[in-house]
């Protein structure tokens, strides 16, 4: 049995997903495979992505934060006797101009490698995660939206197609659009505006591919789907236009971030959750989805699949 952890530095929060690897193989197709089973998810909102200035450069303040959320993620890994480990950074470290004194520092704490991938990686990864769960043989599509980015990956199991990552987060979205806390119908449809925008160049590339399936992934999906299943007896799997406007429209009537304090929604997520619900809405309207299937893999599932393969490699 082998313990093996994996750490994504997103934009908004930070996550630290664990497993065991266990030594006896299963057969399958003529190969070996070693099962891979998921265990505690640690969960921290850094909101790394808004320590970022007009400039790009993260303040200290946010270095800080993230840097004490690796601390004790460290503590966890050193108590659970983790042999395997690794760690990535996404969008807000991506576009930081001194995201290296952040990874520098980050690297010192937990005495590893730090490695910033681009967003048609997080794609790739998050995509690989999806499709293990979800076990579809036809070519789908995964959406995850992050605090700083969204990625798009359409593919099967037995490929991927195509990888996107635009910049849409939810934290960016809140700087632009909420950041006075006020949510009214004409901010909410701006940033709905500004998704369809960045949308727009890729629309046809994304549509060219056959859809057969839509999967989204991400903290902020899965919060939406449980608050319309909360208000609106919705499944909380499945999440629907009708449920996604009808619960835009409570938020709107809401009129400010402080008043959305729902008893099932996390209070970390009320800030960005107006932005989370516009780049959805924009999302959708652009390209015409009714639907959309709630999973709950995402990239430190992705992660750790790749290091399982580095293990029996």
């Amino acid at each position: 049995m082998t313990k093996l952890a994996a750490l994504d530095l997103g934009s908004n929060s930070f996550h630290l997903l664990d497993a065991v690897l266990l030594d006896n193989c299963t057969e399958k197709k003529d190969q070996k495979i070693s099962p891979l089973i998921y265990g505690c998810r640690l969960k921290e909102k850094v909101q790394l992505g808004a320590g970022l200035d007009a400039h790009h450069n993260l303040s200290q303040v946010s270095i800080n934060r993230g840097l004490d959320c690796i601390k004790s993620f460290h503590s966890y890994i050193q108590e659970q006797n983790i042999e395997h480990f690794i760690a990535v950074a996404t969008n807000a470290l991506r576009v930081a101009n001194n995201s290296h004194d952040f990874i520098r520092a980050a690297e010192t704490i937990i005495n590893g490698p730090i490695k910033i991938i681009s967003g048609k990686e997080e794609a790739r990864l998050i995509f690989n995660a999806v499709i293990k769960e979800i076990a579809a043989d036809d070519t789908g599509l995964v959406i995850d939206i992050g605090g700083g980015s969204t990625e798009f990956a359409i593919g099967d199991r037995s490929q991927l197609q195509l990888a996107k990552s635009l910049e849409m987060g939810c934290v960016s979205y809140y700087q632009r659009f909420f950041a006075d806390g006020k949510i009214y119908s004409e901010n909410v449809k701006a940033a709905e505006k500004a998704a369809r925008l960045e949308i727009e160049p890729h629309l046809e590339q994304l549509l060219s591919l056959p859809i057969n399936w839509i999967t989204g992934t991400s903290g902020t999906l899965q919060s939406i789907a449980i608050l319309t299943q909360r208000l609106f007896n919705a499944d909380e799997n499945v999440l629907t236009l009708d449920s996604l406007e009808a619960l835009e429209g409570v938020i709107i009537d809401s009129g400010h971030i402080e008043a959305l304090d729902f008893e099932y929604l996390d209070i970390n997520r009320r800030s960005i959750l107006p932005a989370g619900i516009a780049i959805v809405k924009g999302i959708f309207d652009s390209l015409n989805i009714n639907s959309i299937r709630i999973c709950q893999s995402a990239l430190c599932e992705g992660l750790l699949m790749e290091l399982e393969e580095q293990i029996n490699s």
